[in-house]
């Protein structure tokens, strides 16, 4: 439901980015630039969908492939200014939805279902591997 209701949200904006692309974007501007390979493994999905998702971002012009200068070999995904540009629209977005999800819930509830999330990520993650 949060990824229908983000991916809806940005549409009605005017901003041409899934949800997912979104969460892509948000692990580049954080992190900086990364390999495909990592920008994956940072978003838990398969090869073949970071490749339609980095596809489909870079044909948008969010995303800018470069060489990394430590490896020739090596190809880097970066956000680009049109992404910074936008970032900031993005995130108050999220943040509505988000504080929406959370309405009638206190401090301590908040906290809880933090921690729950978190430790139920790492389970699947441990899962995974």
């Amino acid at each position: 439901m949060l990824n229908n209701t983000l991916a809806a949200r940005l549409k009605a904006s005017g901003i041409d980015m899934t949800s997912e692309q979104w969460g892509a974007i948000i692990i580049l501007l954080n992190e900086g630039a990364m390999s495909q390979g990592h920008l994956g493994e940072r978003l838990h999905l398969e090869k073949s969908s970071v490749s339609r998702l980095t596809n489909g971002l870079e044909k948008r012009g969010w995303i800018e492939r470069t060489k990394d200068s430590k490896d020739s070999r090596q190809r880097l995904v970066e956000p680009t200014p049109k992404a910074l540009e936008t970032a900031e629209q993005c995130a108050i977005i999220a943040r509505s939805i988000h504080e929406e999800a959370q309405l009638g819930m206190n401090e301590s509830e908040m906290i809880a279902s933090r921690s729950l999330l978190t430790k139920i990520i790492k389970n699947l993650e441990g899962a995974s591997k």
